[in-house]
C-alpha cells in the first residue's frame, strides 16, 4: 500500500511539473498576441467581456437572453455552450486538430491518420464505432490514440474522465495488435491544458521531438485556441459563414 501511495505521489508530482511548464508556455504565448486579442484574454479571465448577461447586469440591456436560443448569454454560453453555435465550436476544434496533425506530418517512419478531410481516417484501424481524432502508428507497432477535447475551463477534468471511459474498451482491443497508448488531450477555449497533458508531452518526447519542437507545437495550439475563440466571440449573435481552418 505504501508503495502504491509513493507511485501515486510521484505521478502527481510529474503531472504538476508538466502543467507548470505548460502554464509558462501559455503566459509567453499570450504575451505575444496582438494587443486586441491580448486584451480579450484579460477580460475573458476577469469575466468582463460584453456578454448579454454582463450587459444586463451593468444595466445596459434589459434582457440577458441569447439571440438564438434564449438561454442567458454568459461567457461559457458564447464560447462553449450555445447549441446554435456547435458549428463554430467544431471549426475551432478542427483548427487545433489540424495544427496538431501538421506537427506529426513531419515525423519520419510514422503513419498518421486524422479525422479531418485530406487525411486517411482513423477508422481504417479502429472501425467506425469510435473514430478517435488522431492516430500515430510507428514502425515498431506502437500506436498513439489521441483524443482532443476543447471546452470551457471549468469542464477540463470532466472531459478527461468522459473520454477515458469512452475509449477504455477500444484501447483494450487495439492492444491485441499494437502497444497502444491513449493520449487524453483536454484543452480549454483559451488554450489551457488539463493536468493530464503530461501524457501528451511524453508522447512528443517518445516520437523524437526535441524540447524546442515540443514547445513550438504547444505554442501553436495555444495561439490557435485563443485566436479562434476570439473570432467566435466577435461573431456572437451573427450568422456563421464557415471560414477556412485557421493556421499559423
Amino acid at each position: 500500500m505504501d508503495r502504491l501511495k509513493c507511485q501515486g505521489s510521484f505521478f502527481e508530482n510529474v503531472s504538476k511539473f508538466f502543467l507548470s511548464q505548460l502554464n509558462a508556455i501559455w503566459s509567453v504565448s499570450q504575451s505575444k498576441l496582438p494587443k486586441i486579442i491580448f486584451n480579450f484574454t484579460i477580460r475573458y479571465l476577469n469575466n468582463t467581456l460584453p456578454t448579454r448577461k454582463n450587459l444586463s447586469r451593468w444595466g445596459i440591456l434589459s434582457s440577458s437572453d441569447c439571440s438564438f436560443c434564449l438561454h442567458p448569454e454568459s461567457l461559457l454560453h458564447v464560447v462553449a455552450g450555445c447549441q446554435h453555435y456547435l458549428e463554430r465550436f467544431t471549426w475551432r476544434y478542427d483548427c487545433i486538430l489540424k495544427s496538431l496533425a501538421k506537427t506529426f506530418q513531419r515525423l519520419n517512419e510514422c503513419k498518421l491518420l486524422v479525422d479531418l478531410p485530406g487525411f486517411e481516417s482513423p477508422s481504417t484501424i479502429t472501425g467506425d464505432e469510435y473514430r478517435p481524432d488522431l492516430l500515430v502508428s510507428t514502425s515498431d507497432k506502437h500506436l498513439y490514440v489521441v483524443e482532443l477535447t476543447v471546452g470551457f475551463e471549468s469542464n477540463l477534468t470532466n472531459n478527461v474522465n468522459r473520454k477515458k471511459a469512452k475509449y477504455k474498451n477500444l484501447i483494450r482491443e487495439l492492444d491485441q495488435n499494437f502497444t497502444s497508448k491513449f493520449i487524453n488531450l483536454s484543452v480549454s477555449s483559451l488554450g489551457v491544458f488539463d493536468k493530464e497533458c503530461h501524457t501528451f508531452v511524453k508522447m512528443l518526447n517518445e516520437l523524437g521531438l526535441d524540447n524546442q519542437h515540443q514547445q513550438y507545437c504547444i505554442r501553436k495550439m495555444i495561439s490557435i485556441a485563443i485566436r479562434s475563440t476570439y473570432y467566435i466571440f466577435c461573431c456572437r449573435n451573427k450568422e456563421w459563414t464557415n471560414p477556412e481552418l485557421m493556421s499559423i
